[in-house]
C-alpha cells in the first residue's frame, strides 16, 4: 500500500493528459482493428468492447486521481460544481431506474446487439472525464489525424476488394445508418483539418474531405447528411460574424454543394442498394423532409401520416413520449422501450431514434433536462473560447453535427464514444484560460 501511495503521489496533471491521450488513440485506431477482425467472427467486436471498458473505467479512476491531486495541493477539490451535478444526479437516478425496471439485468448489461446498459453508459462517462484532461492541441490533432486515417482505410479498401463497387454499405458496422454516424463524424473532422492545414497538406486533407463526403452521400443516411449541412451553415455564419477564415470556409461550402449535386445526381454503380437512375437522391430526401414538416404543422399527432414521418420515426417518437409520461421521473430503465413498443404493435425498432426521447424513456424527464443543460452550458461557454482556433472549431462543430444527428438516430456502443470524447474535449476547452491567446 505504501508503494502504491508513493506512486500516486508522484502523478501530475500532465501525466493524466498523456494517459488520456493514449486511451483516445486506442479508440481512434479501433475501426482499423475491427476491419482486420471482421472475417473472424469469434473475435469481431472484441477490441471495441474491450477498449470501452478499459478506457471508461480508467477514465473514472483518472478523475478520482485528479480530485486527489487538487486536494493534496490545497485547491478546491471540485472546480465546477454544475458539471459534477450533471454527472451525479443522472448516475443516482440511473441506478434507481435500473433496479426498478421490468428487467434489471437487461437494463444493467444491455442486450447483445447494442450493448448499451447502465454499465456501458457509466463507461461513457469515463470517456468524457478522460478526454477532458487533454489540453494540448497537438494531441487533439494527432487523434483527429488517426480517426481520418481509420475512416479512409476502412472506406477505401472495400473499393479495391470489390472491383471498385460497394456491396456492404454498413462496412464494419451492424447497420447502414451506424456507418453513416461514423462517416459524419470523420467528414466533419476532415473538413476542419483541411481548413486548418498548410498549403502542402491541403491536397491530402482535401482528398479525405471529398472521399468521405462521397461515402456519406452514397450511404444515404439523411439525418447525418442534414446535420453536416446545418453545421456547415452555422460555420459559415460564424466565419462571417467573426471575420475569420471566410474564404476557405466559402470554398468548403462550394465543394460540398458541387459534390453533393454530382454524386447524388449521376448514377455510379457501387452496390445493390443504390439505384438512383436519373433521380437526385438528396433532392428527394429534402422533398420528404418538406412533406414531413407540412404533416407536423397540421398538428394531428394521432394521424396515420404523423406516424409515417421520418421513415416511420413519427410513430416511434409518439409511443416513446407516451411511455415517458407513464414514468416521467425515473423512466423505465435502459433498453425498456422494446417491450413497450412490441405491446403497442411497433415491431420494427426498439429505440425512438431520438436521443432526447431515449433518455427520457430510459431514465426520466429530469435527467433529460440535465443532459440538455449540460450540452448547452458547454456549447455556449466554448463558443466564447474557440476564437477561430482550428482544432477547437473542429471539436465544437463536429460535436454540433453529432448532437443534431442524434435527434434522428440511435446511440451505439461503437459510435457513441466519439461523441463522449468530443464532449470531454469541450469541457477541456471551456476550462482552458489560454485558448484566446494567440500562439
Amino acid at each position: 500500500m505504501k508503494k502504491l501511495k508513493k506512486i500516486i503521489n508522484q502523478i501530475k496533471y500532465e501525466h493524466l493528459e498523456l494517459i488520456s491521450f493514449a486511451f483516445m488513440m486506442l479508440w481512434a485506431i479501433s475501426p482499423m482493428i475491427e476491419y482486420g477482425m471482421k472475417n473472424i467472427s469469434f473475435v469481431f467486436d472484441f477490441y471495441w468492447t474491450s477498449i470501452i471498458y478499459i478506457a471508461g473505467f480508467l477514465g473514472i479512476v483518472e478523475y478520482v486521481l485528479y480530485l486527489y491531486i487538487r486536494y493534496k495541493e490545497g485547491k478546491k477539490v471540485v472546480d465546477n460544481r454544475f458539471l459534477l451535478i450533471c454527472f451525479i444526479i443522472p448516475f443516482v437516478i440511473s441506478i434507481i431506474s435500473t433496479i426498478c425496471s421490468n428487467n434489471p439485468l437487461l437494463s444493467f448489461f444491455g442486450e447483445s446487439y447494442r450493448k448499451e446498459g447502465f454499465l456501458v453508459y457509466l463507461m461513457y462517462v469515463g470517456f468524457i472525464l478522460s478526454a477532458s484532461f487533454i489540453k494540448d492541441k497537438n494531441h487533439i490533432k494527432i487523434i483527429a489525424n488517426t480517426i481520418i486515417i481509420s475512416a479512409i482505410y476502412i472506406g477505401i479498401l472495400p473499393l479495391f476488394e470489390n472491383d471498385f463497387t460497394y456491396f456492404y454499405f454498413s462496412n464494419i458496422f451492424y447497420n447502414l445508418n451506424h456507418y453513416g454516424y461514423f462517416l459524419m463524424i470523420t467528414l466533419m473532422i476532415s473538413i476542419f483539418m483541411f481548413i486548418d492545414s498548410t498549403k502542402n497538406k491541403k491536397i491530402r486533407y482535401g482528398f479525405a474531405y471529398i472521399f468521405l463526403l462521397y461515402l456519406l452521400i452514397r450511404n444515404d443516411t439523411f439525418g447525418c447528411y442534414l446535420s453536416v449541412v446545418v453545421s456547415l451553415i452555422a460555420l459559415f455564419i460564424y466565419a462571417l460574424i467573426k471575420k475569420q477564415k471566410r474564404l476557405i470556409v466559402t470554398f468548403v461550402m462550394l465543394i460540398f454543394i458541387l459534390e453533393s449535386f454530382l454524386v447524388s445526381h449521376y448514377d455510379i454503380k457501387i452496390g445493390e442498394r443504390v439505384h438512383f437512375e436519373k433521380d437526385n437522391i438528396i433532392l428527394k430526401n429534402f422533398q420528404s423532409l418538406f412533406n414531413d414538416t407540412n404533416t407536423v404543422m397540421k398538428k394531428d399527432y394521432n394521424s396515420y401520416e404523423m406516424g409515417r414521418i421520418g421513415t416511420g420515426r413519427g410513430l416511434l417518437w409518439r409511443e416513446a413520449m407516451n411511455y415517458t409520461l407513464q414514468k416521467p421521473i425515473i423512466g423505465g430503465g435502459m433498453e425498456s422501450l422494446d417491450e413497450y413498443y412490441k405491446s403497442h404493435d411497433v415491431k420494427y425498432s426498439d429505440r425512438p431514434h431520438n436521443i432526447i426521447l431515449q433518455i427520457s424513456s430510459f431514465i426520466g424527464i429530469p435527467c433529460t433536462l440535465i443532459y440538455l443543460s449540460f450540452i448547452f452550458y458547454i456549447g455556449f461557454k466554448c463558443l466564447k473560447r474557440i476564437n477561430g482556433e482550428g482544432m477547437y472549431m473542429m471539436v465544437y462543430f463536429t460535436a454540433m453535427s453529432y448532437f443534431i444527428s442524434s435527434m434522428f438516430g440511435n446511440s451505439m456502443y461503437y459510435t457513441s464514444p466519439y461523441f463522449m470524447i468530443l464532449l470531454g474535449l469541450l469541457i477541456s476547452i471551456s476550462k482552458n484560460k489560454e485558448v484566446n491567446k494567440k500562439e
